[in-house]
């Protein structure tokens, strides 16, 4: 397992604060008991584990009951990690190959979000649908 930099983990928190990332400490939060079995049945990326995040820190006010958990969606997405534009701009080194996957030369930055990221089960890069021995030679694996 890949350990997180400090570096990216005070940009992470940074971009938490300045984007108003919802918090279990937050009045407005709802308190939940994350058994072993809850963690070993919804396990979350190792980044967002590495900043101790709840279940509730993604799906807030959905109640406390894990099993009717609804996917955030986009909006749950950006709420931490910007809008799509700013994700693309984040890869704008990747344009001159046409290979920035948030700047997509086919679809620019409209993809949802879980069409390659998922929190609870491993993410798949759609562009390996049809370039799948480029897509190694241009990126990493999809967090």
């Amino acid at each position: 397992m890949k350990k997180i930099s400090f570096t990216a983990l005070i940009l992470c928190c940074f971009i938490a604060t300045l984007f108003g990332a919802p918090s279990a400490n937050d009045a407005n939060a709802t308190n939940i008991v994350v058994s072993d079995e809850l963690r070993a049945k919804y396990k979350i990326k190792p980044h967002h584990e590495h900043l101790s995040f709840d279940c509730v820190d993604c799906h807030v006010n959905q109640g406390s009951d894990p099993s009717k958990f609804k996917s955030i969606g986009d909006k749950g997405c950006i709420s931490c990690h910007g809008d799509k534009k700013q994700l693309a701009l984040r890869l704008k080194f990747m344009d001159t190959l046409k290979a920035n996957p948030h700047n997509s030369v086919h679809d620019g930055p409209t993809l949802y979000c879980d069409e390659c990221h998922a929190e609870h089960k491993a993410s798949t890069n759609m562009c390996t649908e049809c370039h799948e021995h480029e897509v190694p030679q241009w990126m990493g694996v999809t967090p």
